[in-house]
Formats: structure tokens, C-alpha cells, sequence
């Protein structure tokens, strides 16, 4: 049980009736839910020792009563009945849903503070020094050209996510380990990136760049792995009348781990960058470690719950052919294996996760890991163009430090007055996205989609607005409205996603949360890609400027830049309309 939650009591029993009423062919199959394969010695009779490890995991880890009994004598179809006895003080809605504390969805989505502190101080403070530091030792190489190519390593890496998505989906732990199927992935993506991340921090010093890039792919991996875990946790254990609760609580800590990465880098910083990357590891390793403390047991118990749906077609073959009334003792070459597998327990997990699956992957399991289903999954497809369209319009932002040097004309330090804007916009974001994912949830029945089209109409009339801005004041003003619209929007957009996720449980390849929700993730690049390469051509054809005052680009050009930005988020909300769920 996760610290925080309640103490539960609650007696545990699986049994396996056959149709015919038979009681002698009753199967005790409990703790066989845990097993990642299928073994031929899965007769339940078997002597106790045999069943050491999938009990130690029942205990510990289910207690979850569940009967599977004949539905009759005629068909010999299974049907599952849940004998549970419980004593327990947790908050329940009306459909039973237990409610979990706000400090419990904030420990188990912690990760996302880390996501927030790396991504941002990476992109804006970090790279930007090394990449000096790269030209001022590389005289062929120029910062913007170097960059560039992290930034497109780091796109690429993003390209993992719905692979680990699909893994995560249907991933199968071995039966001696007790685990789910999230905090695994969730574990070893952070191990990765504090193994980049180390890297980072010894290249960086002795000034190796070749290595340092290696490195910073691996950051890069674990780091997008990491963040696909975390939002797959949202609609795992999270219940959906606190749906908007939660994307308020992720928002709100994706802004405060940035602030507190541009408050370490202000407050802290000595001139050496290096000190940024002992930042980064700290802040994964104790986020992680507070991720797993609260949602390591609710993993473990879904788990079971989703074997448990996966096999239930196949009960009936398997009490068929289980042998009757024989016993089936281990043997010595049984038990020196099972010892060997505790002793190289990692391994066997790294094996079991990735190394296995991935070698039978084929072309076809491959395609449908990338693609969605557009029959089956037609609203979060819609909501994924939708998502696309907001980071197209949302890109508009790389031009900030060229729009406040030309038009505001802050030609001293346009860098810092960037800075400033970008962080007046997530102070304004953070004050937003918990108070409108509890209004949602608690006054509005659960309902997405107008706050989606509110947020997106201030969104695209504030950049318009843009145009007009003389001063920094002014821009200052704006700035703040910006990131109060963009807080509203990336709390109900995440909701709606998640609302949006098939109710049944399908384990993959395609089809399941996190391998659509990695998708999802995915759009967020493209749109970030797309923006910027259809509107700096725009920019540059329409607003070269010829005059010679230190002004690169003309107000036509921002203006046809920032209609284009306001034409996104319009299309953003206008998308939605194809959502068929009305509830939303």
C-alpha cells in the first residue's frame, strides 16, 4: 500500500470452476497471475514450494478477491465474480471510484516536475553556454549550427516514446519479480538518463563534444521514456472524476520544476555549467524514488486486474489441459534456476523488457506501434490533429527574441527580456491549471471541450494583439494573459486525451494507453517542427527589411507570422468539433 492511502483488509481467493459443476475439477490458480509466460508445470496442485514466489507477490501486493466461476453446465463459459471483504476510510464517488488524496497525485505524478526543471533550463540556459563553448574551441563550428543538431537529436529521440508506449502495454514482468507494468519503464528511463546525464557532466568538463552528444541521446531517451510513463500513470490510477484535477496537477508542476531550474540557475549559478547537470540528477533520482513509494502497489494490482482480462478467453484451455489429481514436484534443475534468475535479477529484467520483445518484433507490430486506428480510436485521433494545430500556432514563441529586438526595440538585452516574458507566462500558467482541472471536474460534469475552445480563442486573439505591442510593458501584459490561456489549455487538452482513451483494455500493439498516449506526445514535436519551418520562410520573404537601423524583419512580416500563429489555435478548437463523445 502506498504511503498516505488508507489501511485496507481484504481476503483473497481465485478460483476456476469448470462449467459442468464439477468440484473436482476446481484449479486454485492463485499467484499465476503473475507470471510473464505460461510454463507447462502450472498444475495448482502442485507442492507448496513451487508456489513460493507467486504467493509472496499475492500477499504482498494483490489483495484483490476474485472468483471465476461456471456460468453453466450448457456452454462451460467462465464469468468472474469479485468476493472481496474491505475495510477502508478512503473517499468514494457515487460510482464507487475512490478518490485519492492531492498529495498522492502529486507524489505519483512527481516525475513531471523533473520533465519540467530539464526540458526547459536545457534548451534556454544550458545548451545555449556549451554551444559558445563549442564555437569558442571550434572556430568551424557556429553556436547556432551546433544548437541545431542537439535539438534535433532531441527530436528524434521523442520518436521513442510510442515504442515504449507499446512495450509498457504489453509488458509481461517475470513471475518472481513483484511488478507492474509502468514503474519499470518509468525506473529504467530514469536510469538512463542519469547515466546521459553523468556523461554529460565529465565530457562537458574535459570538453569532449563527440562524446557529450552520445551522452546527451541517451538523457534524451530516458527522459522522453520517463514522461510517457508518468502521463500513462494518469489514466492507470488516477479515477476519471479527478481526470482534470490531475492535468491541473501535472501543468502546475511541469511550470514549477522550470521555475525552479531558472530559480537554481539565477540564485545558485557560479560560472560553472556543470553544477546544471547535478541539478538534473538530483532532481530525477528523488522525483523517481517519490514516484515509485506511491505508485509501485497500484501498478502491480493492475497488472493482475489486465492478466487477468487478457487470459480469461483462454480459462477454459487451460483447465482442460491441466493434468487432474497429479502432482508435480520441482525439481533440483527448477529450483538452481530460479535461484540464478534472482541472483542476475537485472538482467533478466532489461532482457525481459526489451531484448525479448523487441526481437520478435516484426514489420507489421512495428507500423501499427506508430499508427492509430481510426475506426476504433477516432476522438483521440481527433484530438491529436488538435494538439498538432496548438503546437503549430504555440511555435510562434522562437520568434520572440527577434520580435522584441525589431519591433519592441530592446536592442541591449533582448535575451533577458525574453527570459522575463517566459517566465511572467508560467507564473501565470501555474496560478491557472489547478484551479480550471478542478472546475472542470467538480462544476462541469467532466466537460473538455469549452474550455479547449475558450483558451484557444484568447489564445489566438491575444498573438493578434501582438501586433500592436510598443513596449515592453505592453508585451509584459500580454505575455501574462498568454501563459493564463496556455495554463487552461494544456490542463484540459491532456484531459481531453485521456478522456479520450479506449474504456476497455487492449494490450497492444496498437490500441493501448500508453502506446496512444506516446503518439499523442509525438504530435507535440511535429507541431513544434511544422510551426517553425512554415513561418520563418513567411517571416523572411514577407519581412526582410533593406534599412539599415539594426532591424532584421519588418511588421508585415510578424503580422502575416502572428495571423498565421492565431490561425492554428483557431483550428486547434475548431477540430475538436469532430469528437463524437458528448460528454467531453
Amino acid at each position: 500500500m502506498s504511503p498516505g492511502t488508507s489501511t485496507t483488509n481484504e481476503t483473497t481467493s481465485l478460483l476456476i470452476e469448470s462449467g459442468s459443476g464439477d468440484p473436482s475439477s476446481n484449479v486454485n490458480v492463485n499467484g499465476l497471475l503473475h507470471g510473464a509466460e505460461e510454463p507447462n508445470a502450472t498444475n495448482t496442485n502442485r507442492s507448496d514450494d513451487s508456489l513460493d514466489d507467486e504467493s509472496d507477490l499475492s500477499e504482498t501486493s494483490s489483495q484483490e478477491g476474485l472468483r471465476l466461476m461456471g456460468a453453466g453446465s450448457n456452454n462451460g463459459t467462465a464469468t468472474m465474480t469479485m468476493t472481496t471483504t474491505t475495510t477502508t476510510t478512503t473517499t468514494t464517488t457515487n460510482e464507487g471510484e475512490k478518490i485519492l488524496p492531492i498529495w498522492n497525485i502529486i507524489c505519483i505524478l512527481s516525475s513531471s516536475f523533473a520533465y519540467g526543471c530539464i526540458m526547459t533550463t536545457l534548451f534556454i540556459i544550458t545548451l545555449p553556454i556549451e554551444c559558445e563553448r563549442i564555437e569558442r574551441e571550434n572556430d568551424g563550428i557556429p553556436k547556432s549550427v551546433a544548437l541545431g543538431c542537439f535539438v534535433a537529436i532531441s527530436g528524434f529521440t521523442q520518436l521513442i516514446s510510442p515504442l515504449a508506449g507499446m512495450l509498457s502495454d504489453t509488458y509481461r514482468p517475470p513471475r518472481q519479480f513483484q511488478l507492474g507494468q509502468r514503474m519499470p519503464f518509468l525506473c529504467l528511463g530514469a536510469v538512463l538518463s542519469v547515466f546521459g546525464m553523468l556523461g554529460e557532466f565529465v565530457e562537458s568538463y574535459h570538453k569532449m563534444w563527440i562524446p557529450y552528444s552520445f551522452f546527451f541521446f541517451f538523457h534524451m531517451i530516458g527522459l522522453n521514456i520517463t514522461y510517457a510513463m508518468t502521463i500513462a500513470l494518469i489514466p492507470d490510477q488516477v479515477p476519471r472524476s479527478q481526470t482534470g484535477t490531475a492535468n491541473g496537477i501535472l501543468a502546475f508542476l511541469l511550470v514549477t520544476g522550470s521555475l525552479a531550474g531558472f530559480g537554481y540557475f539565477h540564485l545558485c549559478f557560479n560560472g560553472i555549467i556543470q553544477d546544471m547537470y547535478g541539478l538534473y540528477i538530483c532532481v530525477v533520482v528523488l522525483t523517481t524514488i517519490l514516484t515509485a513509494l506511491y505508485a509501485h502497489d497500484k501498478d502491480v494490482q493492475l497488472f493482475m486486474e489486465r492478466l487477468e482480462i487478457s487470459r480469461s478467453r483462454r480459462m477454459k484451455e487451460r483447465r482442460d489441459s491441466l493434468p487432474k489429481g497429479k502432482k508435480q514436484e520441482i525439481t533440483k534443475s527448477q529450483r538452481r534456476r530460479r535461484r540464478r534468475q534472482l541472483i542476475l535479477g537485472p538482467f533478466v529484467l532489461l532482457k525481459n523488457m526489451l531484448y525479448d520483445p523487441i526481437m520478435l518484433m516484426d514489420k507489421k507490430t512495428l507500423t501499427a506501434t506508430y499508427t492509430i486506428d481510426i475506426v476504433e480510436n477516432h476522438d483521440f485521433f481527433i484530438v491529436t490533429v488538435s494538439r498538432l494545430f496548438y503546437y503549430c500556432g504555440a511555435s510562434v514563441q522562437t520568434f520572440f527574441l527577434y520580435f522584441v529586438h525589431d519591433i519592441i526595440e530592446v536592442r541591449d538585452d533582448p535575451e533577458a527580456a525574453v527570459a522575463t516574458l517566459a517566465v511572467v507566462g508560467q507564473v501565470a500558467g501555474a496560478l491557472v491549471c489547478y484551479p480550471v482541472g478542478w472546475i472542470s471536474d467538480q462544476f462541469c460534469g467532466g466537460r473538455r471541450k469549452p474550455f479547449v475552445y475558450t483558451a484557444c480563442t484568447l489564445l489566438g486573439g491575444i498573438t493578434l494583439a501582438m501586433m500592436f505591442a510598443e513596449t515592453m510593458d505592453t508585451m509584459t501584459t500580454l505575455c501574462f494573459c498568454f501563459g493564463a490561456a496556455n495554463g487552461a489549455y494544456l490542463t484540459m487538452e491532456t484531459s481531453l486525451a485521456i478522456d479520450a482513451l479506449p474504456t476497455e483494455y487492449d494490450d497492444g500493439p496498437s490500441g493501448g494507453n500508453a502506446q496512444l498516449l506516446g503518439i499523442w506526445g509525438v504530435a507535440a514535436f511535429l507541431g513544434s517542427a511544422i510551426g517553425p519551418m512554415v513561418g520563418g520562410p513567411v517571416l523572411y520573404v514577407f519581412g526582410s527589411s533593406d534599412e539599415a537601423d539594426d532591424q532584421d524583419y519588418t511588421i508585415q512580416g510578424y503580422m502575416l507570422l502572428l495571423s498565421l500563429s492565431a490561425a492554428y489555435f483557431l483550428l486547434s478548437a475548431i477540430s475538436l468539433r469532430w469528437v463524437r463523445k458528448i460528454e467531453v
